[in-house]
């Protein structure tokens, strides 16, 4: 999740444990993201979708 295998070996079980909670909460997120982004694209004009994919690009 980011990590360098080196680096983890040295963690403590507690911070492993952190580090994976961070994780999930983050892929849940992007993958809720992810499906608005899909279910908006598929329901919206061209155009709405042209202009979110600029948006989307400048940030």
């Amino acid at each position: 999740m980011g990590h360098p295998p080196s680096s983890v070996w040295s963690y403590t079980p507690r911070q492993i444990s952190g580090f994976l909670d961070f994780a999930s909460t983050r892929l849940k997120r992007e993958q809720a993201r992810d499906l608005a982004l899909g279910f908006s694209a598929a329901r919206g004009k061209p155009q709405d979708v042209k202009q979110q994919m600029k948006d989307l690009q400048k940030e």
